[in-house]
């Protein structure tokens, strides 16, 4: 099923690239055609490699087309958008002047070209830079706790644009006293993956309680747990295992590890203690076992909003009809409070269009 989903949609792919070819070329009275539509045929193939890589990853060939190919299948998506919007506009302006219709001409790609281009420029930079959303939880602390949470950072993601040098800098500006990390922290073969790198970076965050890290779905792609735990070793920060850790005396702290890697039962991982209970959970839909062992609070990712549009409308309703679920923001049940966050790195598309990437700073007193 899953194969023959992938062909339609490589042959729907094809077919709007045919069509959009033969009106840009009708527009444009272009003479000798087929030139045109063999370097387009070409130009436009290139997102293909971004279908290959995730069916062979790893090769440096497959990899150096990718962002290359998200980008061009951003600029088509966002210029078929762009084009009803151009033509309704002029059917608007046109009905009321009681002038011909013109659907696609010149003027019409060239406004639709611009406006993709804009929305593509947007995007890349509201994956860069990141936007800080502050929660305020009161649970009757002694002392005042701030914690930095990150998640969905996917490192060394063939997609990626990511500054691990730059994320490290934005979480240390807020002087955290606890940094979590909340799953698909890398998103490759660990082999492949520059871990010196990543160990010399991760080390630089500082924290007055340490950092924390769980699983993601990503992680666990290609890789298994003996891999992902030997990837943290020469780190500071702990992996937690379907395990608690209590910080400072005040709160304790649950990490799950990824469903779809199996795990206990969180009533089996949780104690009895009366300390504000944290779980993170980097998928949001199991929140309602974060509410059965009375936690206060529930960290999650993995949704990335959709990351671009119209993905956010997608992603919301897969989330209400399969898991009755939300899929993004601040989600409160009585006592208890789900916080999804967009994440902070991107998935295949190296930009973001339903919201910048994301630092959640909770100020916990």
């Amino acid at each position: 099923m899953g194969v023959f989903i992938l062909f339609l949609g490589i042959f729907i792919y094809y077919i709007a690239v045919y069509f959009l070819e033969k009106l840009t070329l009708k527009a444009f009275h272009m003479k000798h055609e087929l030139p045109w539509w063999i370097g387009g045929g070409i130009f436009f193939s290139i997102p293909m490699f971004c279908i290959l890589d995730y069916i062979f990853r790893g090769h440096t060939f497959i990899e150096f087309f990718v962002i290359p190919g998200y980008l061009i299948w951003a600029f088509l998506i966002y210029y078929v958008f762009s084009v009803l919007g151009v033509v309704f506009i002029r059917f608007v302006i046109c009905f009321v002047k009681k002038k011909r219709v013109v659907w696609y001409d010149k003027l019409s790609i060239i406004l639709a070209t611009f406006g993709s281009f804009i929305f593509c420029l947007t995007g890349i930079l509201c994956a860069k830079i990141p936007e800080y959303t502050r929660i305020d939880l009161k649970y009757n602390l002694k002392e005042s706790l701030k914690i930095v949470a990150v998640s969905d950072i996917h490192y060394a993601s063939s997609g990626s644009m990511l500054s691990l040098d730059k994320m490290v800098q934005n979480i240390n500006q807020e002087h955290p006293d606890l940094v979590l990390l909340i799953g698909d922290v890398f998103d490759n073969f660990i082999q492949r993956i520059n871990h010196q790198e990543f160990v010399d970076k991760m080390n630089q965050i500082t924290s007055t309680y340490g950092i924390y890290a769980v699983t993601g779905n990503h992680e666990f792609m290609l890789n298994n747990l003996e891999e992902i735990k030997n990837f943290y070793k020469d780190t500071n920060i702990k992996l937690l295992l379907d395990e608690e850790v209590i910080i400072n005396d005040q709160i304790r702290i649950v990490g799950r590890i990824d469903h779809r890697a199996g795990r206990k039962d969180l009533q089996d991982i949780t104690s009895n203690s009366t300390l504000p209970l944290i779980v993170l959970d980097h998928q949001p839909q199991y929140y309602r076992d974060a509410i059965q062992v009375k936690a206060k609070l529930q960290i999650s990712g993995h949704t990335h909003n959709g990351q671009i549009f119209p993905g956010n409308f997608l992603v919301f309703v897969l989330n209400q009809w399969v898991y009755n679920s939300p899929s993004d923001g601040l989600n409160t049940y009585g006592d208890f409070t789900l916080s999804i966050t967009r994440g902070y790195g991107t998935w295949g598309f190296p930009m973001r269009l339903t919201g910048p990437s994301q630092i959640m700073v909770y100020n916990l007193t």
